[in-house]
């Protein structure tokens, strides 16, 4: 079976047999063996019978990617964007967004999913992670059940189970087609310092040896453990030869740039003639950067490498650079790049050799090992189909302190089970009281993924009364605090069913005694979309009156006392007072030394916070200031690609 110019392998023609008996389906297959193109055809079978299709990803960087893909493909006029802080034609018979942006529609039941015949969810093993896994949860169970859905992941060991629950709810099969064969087998080895590029055994053995002391010519008995040098990035690049192009993943967006700085001084990975092509390309590519944009660290140090065959690529750089680096590197003039996690998700470029900096990355409950699904997931991207026989993954292994036996659980094999973060929020609690009746939502709170994993089939009166428990006591909170009265929603209940993600505290900016005015509103939202950091500094900060009175305000209201940290009030006027004064992004960014991504993220997440208000609010006064608010960040992020 063929599609477009591709032979189809057998997984593939499995799961668009399916598609074709209008079936839900879910495919469960490694990193880089060809899911996008079942992707493909729904959106190609759709467009063609003129049904709407909608396609959703974890991360805004795989939504734009996306974007781009298809209207290549298909056109500009067929395909739109939703990612909270951009639309791109919201009316396009093929709209790609963010989850979470799915699921603010399903659980409002927007009209906009009326015509929806399929929704493709990619990566669903997110439904596990533990902050968002509970978007993926409720997508699937406030959607409309006229929906089908095409569900993408990386291997899923409890796959059947998976769409045992989404059958059971929505009343629709669900077809499992599982690959357990990368096309592009994946040798997996670790690097030491010691001995280099070798096996996890090899490794462990020589960990029990260092148990046993040596003796110096002093005779001083030693321990080989305490002298084991730590490894050294530039080596394992050494040792790598010509298994080049490499992705080096680093948990750490200052260390892709520092080690790529190191090396770029150092080496020289490209030929004369592609030395030659690299300089084109910079030129024409730099020399559409304004002088500003020349001027960042960032740019500077990217000049530097790329012509060295080296380059990173994070979230903390611009995104016309991102693309400059992301064009060098899919003809081949990029041979080393770090990059960080991101670019496992966001961005399809395999390369022949995948390198782990550590096995280990920080969240916010500190230091852990990785899954085995991001160990996977990251080693995925290596081995090129077509081109390599093999892809190889090293990670890197500092003997003494590392945990062997841990780390072979998860390097192994992914056995690592899909699992319920399910959580209710105000705003889904607000949500089902607005959309459905108190039997309906006694339905509902059973639904979840988590009681059917712990219920299997029987009934459980303890797990269902405490779950609940939980809605009840919410809700008499929500009535306290008068978002409910006489079990329906107040203006000020119905306000906040539109507001998704700190939604309590902006509610009591709008519905509270604030006297709000622009400058206020961005000074605000600023503080909760601002994730406070040691090592970030605001080198010049604005006193006055305005800020001094809102930190008053805050601390008189105990919803906001809790959610905003009004500390962060007087840093934010560095950023917040200029932007309000018309002053242009790259003048703001001097105010601190936030990175360049990291403004941009804070002023879209505003604007996404400022979209979601405006069509919350009834009242034309904080339309107009809402309004004014997204003009003054548009204002300043004139001539920045935001994608």
């Amino acid at each position: 079976m063929r599609f477009k110019t591709f032979i189809l392998d057998k997984f593939q023609e499995d799961s668009i047999l399916a598609i074709e008996k209008n079936k839900s389906v879910l495919v469960s297959a490694p990193t880089g063996s060809g899911k996008t193109l079942i992707a493909d055809y729904v959106i190609d079978k759709f467009l063609k019978e003129n049904s709407r299709i909608i396609y959703t990803a974890p991360i805004k960087a795989l939504s734009n990617q996306k974007y781009k893909e298809f209207t290549n493909s298909y056109g500009e006029d067929k395909i739109g964007l939703i990612t909270g802080d951009l639309v791109i034609n919201p009316d396009a018979q093929v709209l790609i967004m963010t989850t979470e942006v799915y699921r603010n529609m399903a659980i409002i039941n927007d009209h906009t999913l009326d015509s929806v015949a399929y929704c493709i969810m990619d990566e669903i093993h997110y439904i596990s992670d533990e902050e968002r896994g509970y978007v993926w949860e409720e997508s699937i169970i406030f959607s409309p059940r006229h929906i089908k859905f095409l569900f993408l992941s990386a291997t899923i060991p409890n796959s059947k189970e998976f769409a045992s629950w989404i059958q059971s709810i929505r009343n629709n099969p669900v077809e499992v087609i599982k690959c357990d064969i990368r096309p592009v087998p994946l040798e997996r080895k670790f690097y030491d310092s010691e001995i280099g590029i070798t096996t996890l055994d090899e490794i462990k053995e020589r960990k029990e040896l260092d148990k046993y002391p040596d003796y110096n010519h002093f005779m001083r008995r030693r321990y080989r453990t305490s002298r084991v040098p730590k490894p050294d990035f530039r080596n394992l690049i050494a040792e790598l030869g010509d298994r080049l192009p490499c992705i080096y993943f680093v948990f750490s967006r200052a260390k892709t740039m520092e080690y790529a700085s190191t090396l770029a001084i150092k080496k020289q990975f490209l030929t004369i003639e592609e030395q030659k092509k690299t300089i084109t390309i910079v030129s024409q590519e730099f020399n559409k950067l304004n002088k500003e944009m020349l001027s960042l660290k960032s740019t500077q140090k990217l000049r530097e490498c790329i012509p060295k065959g080296v380059a990173f690529h994070n979230a903390g750089i611009l995104p016309e650079l991102k693309h400059i680096v992301e064009k060098l590197f899919s003809v081949g003039l990029i041979k080393v790049l770090f990059a960080t996690e991101t670019f496992a998700v966001g961005i399809n470029m395999p390369a022949k050799t995948v390198c782990f900096d550590s096995l280990r990355k920080y969240t916010k409950t500190g230091f852990r090992y990785l899954t085995s699904k991001e160990y996977f997931q990251i080693s995925g991207r290596a081995g090129r189909r077509g081109i390599d026989k093999t892809g190889l993954s090293v990670a890197i292994i500092h003997r003494p302190t590392a945990e062997i036996d841990k780390i072979k659980e998860f390097t192994t094999k992914d056995v690592l089970p899909l699992k319920s973060q399910f959580k209710l929020t105000y705003n889904t609690i607000l949500n089902m009281i607005n959309q459905h009746s108190a039997e309906e939502n006694t339905r509902i709170l059973t639904m979840n993924f988590f009681t059917y994993q712990k219920l299997k089939g029987s009934k459980s009166n303890r797990l269902l009364g405490s779950i609940k428990a939980r809605f009840t006591k919410a809700t008499n909170l929500l009535t306290t605090l008068g978002y409910i009265k006489d079990d329906k929603l107040t203006e000020l209940g119905l306000f906040t069913t539109k507001i998704f993600g700190d939604e309590l505290e902006i509610s009591q900016m709008f519905g509270g005694n604030i006297d709000l005015d622009e400058y206020s509103i961005l000074l605000l939202l600023a503080s909760l979309e601002y994730e406070s950091k040691k090592e970030t500094i605001f080198y010049k900060t604005f006193e006055d009156m305005n800020s001094k009175r809102l930190f008053n305000k805050i601390q008189q209201n105990p919803i906001l006392r809790r959610g905003v940290w009004s500390h962060n009030i007087d840093k934010l006027t560095a950023i917040i007072h200029p932007l309000y004064h018309q002053k242009k992004f790259l003048d703001i960014l001097k105010n601190s030394n936030l990175v360049e991504g990291d403004l941009i993220r804070i002023f879209m997440r505003i604007m996404d916070k400022l979209e979601q208000i405006s069509k919350a609010s009834n009242n034309k006064k904080e339309l107009v200031m809402i309004n004014n608010c997204k003009k003054m960040i548009i204002n300043s992020l004139e001539g920045i690609h935001l994608f």
